[in-house]
């Protein structure tokens, strides 16, 4: 009796360290309260699985790239808050623009520059056309950041067009996300290598000796030619994103073609993410960031277009959750109407209360979502319906997307904000993902961005509140389930 005794003790003490331990983990990476109180569950109830899974993740890698930012003799991002401004004092713009422009600036160093020339490209066919003529028309240098390169007619294409812009003595960089890309056999970018050009990996699936970072994705999509002429959206290179290949079906997106002073944004944030690939094994060329500093710091041009800012976010930035800042803030200045196309809905807390109190305030606030039979990530679908009861009540109008998968990620703010990148309105793109989203200070490119989205939403149908009622309760348990999941997703 004395040994069950002894036995007992022993595993109630074990116990008591390690939730005690466990807690003290997490608590220490200052995570937001819904993401810490969900991993501490998953922990204690789940402890073999959660601490595999938690490890797995790879905040320790987070927290080394953080070091090894910080020692960096240049930060690319950084160079950017000391450009020249523009001529326009901020004091001109009228005072919701000068706050959006404040924010962006203090949060991730986003300078206000002017573009020479926005163009929208809604149909995927004329996004790679325009993307693929600007890489073999390119002069001194190309660098590309892609999430998803697909061994495919599309993704081969593009990896000739490099090889030849190599050959031809053009700087080619090209830096591709290895989670994405796991499906991607490493010979079809040696090629670009083989033609002299450089190709790295961003973020460790396979174990090397070093943190996982399986759950911190660079999920952006940069393509800059020659410093003034930039491409970023929701395309990735494949051709599952024209709608064709394997499984087939109807692709919505939205890419912006840039050109002017404002690429510099895009720029920097291509030679932040190419300098983080490098110090995996601590290299840092001289030349390198000479080349960036010469390239970085340039006063502004003579570009007439758009004003416009670049905005980054990413774990291992000081504010993360910058452009979560930015669209929280944008929604709650609209006066008229706020419309978001977004593939992955999972609002956070302070994103859902701006888009209800938006809506309560007689916002004319739409979201378009795909159908979620069209969705590629089901409990991610589920998670954001989980949220329409509410949304619906406060006067918001969802519609789902019919022929397809949307995947454009854009929002528009009445008639004189807009905001297009690679980030979706969930969880991960705000807190978990490196994202880039460009934000355009223009009326008439936010009109333009208006007739895009009334276009795809005459190809929706309405969520009703009456339909919303009638769902089964193993639906309602889904969508239950799927939120409660919602801060790890």
């Amino acid at each position: 009796m004395p040994e069950v005794f002894t036995e007992l003790w022993f595993i109630q003490l074990v116990t008591v360290l390690y939730v005690i331990g466990i807690t003290a983990l997490v608590l220490l990476e200052r995570r937001r309260p819904s993401a810490a109180l969900a991993w501490l569950l998953a922990l204690i109830f789940l402890p073999l699985f959660g601490l595999c899974l938690y490890f797995l993740l790879g905040r320790a890698g987070v927290r080394r790239r953080r070091r090894l930012r910080a020692r960096r003799s240049v930060n690319p991002t950084d160079v950017t808050r000391g450009l020249l401004p523009l001529e326009t004092p901020l004091e001109e713009l009228e005072q919701p623009l000068r706050g959006l422009v404040a924010l962006a600036l203090n949060s991730s160093a986003a300078p206000l520059r002017r573009a020479g020339a926005v163009e929208l490209l809604a149909d995927p066919a004329q996004a790679f056309a325009a993307m693929e003529a600007a890489i073999a028309g390119a002069a001194r240098q190309i660098h590309i950041a892609m999430y998803i390169w697909r061994d495919d007619e599309t993704g081969r294409r593009w990896i000739d067009l490099l090889c030849e812009r190599a050959r031809a003595g053009v700087e080619v960089r090209l830096l591709y996300d290895e989670f994405g890309c796991l499906g991607t056999p490493r010979e079809l970018f040696e090629r670009v290598v083989a033609a002299g050009g450089q190709v790295l990996t961003f973020g460790a699936v396979r174990l090397r000796y070093r943190p996982l970072m399986i759950n911190f994705r660079n999920h952006r999509k940069i393509v800059v030619v020659d410093g003034d002429l930039g491409f970023t959206g929701g395309l990735n290179v494949g051709d599952e994103y024209l709608g064709r290949g394997l499984g087939a079906r109807p692709w919505s997106d939205l890419q912006v073609r840039i050109t002017g002073d404002a690429v510099v944004g895009l720029q920097a944030i291509f030679l932040e993410d190419w300098l983080a690939a490098h110090s995996d094994d601590h290299a840092e060329d001289p030349k390198f960031a000479r080349q960036l500093a010469d390239l970085l710091a340039r006063p502004p041009g003579h570009s007439c277009g758009p004003m416009l800012q670049i905005v980054p976010s990413g774990p291992d930035l000081p504010f993360i959750d910058a452009i979560a800042a930015q669209f929280t803030a944008a929604i709650a200045s609209a006066q008229e109407r706020c419309w978001i196309a977004t593939p992955y809905f999972v609002p956070d807390e302070p994103l859902s209360l701006a888009l209800k109190t938006a809506a309560l305030r007689g916002c004319d606030l739409r979201l378009l979502v795909p159908l979620p039979r069209n969705n590629d990530s089901t409990l991610v679908s589920l998670a954001g319906a989980s949220y329409y009861d509410e949304l619906l009540a406060a006067g918001c109008r969802i519609y789902e997307y019919l022929p397809g998968m949307l995947h454009a990620k854009y929002l528009l703010v009445d008639d004189r904000v807009a905001a297009i990148g690679s980030a979706n309105m969930d969880v991960r793109s705000f807190y978990l993902n490196y994202e880039v989203t460009a934000l355009f200070y223009d009326r008439r490119l936010t009109l333009d961005l208006a007739d895009v989205f009334t276009k795809e939403l005459a190809q929706a149908l309405e969520v009703r509140p009456e339909a919303r009622k009638q769902l089964s309760l193993p639906r309602r348990l889904g969508e239950g389930f799927a939120r409660l999941l919602s801060p790890l997703l």
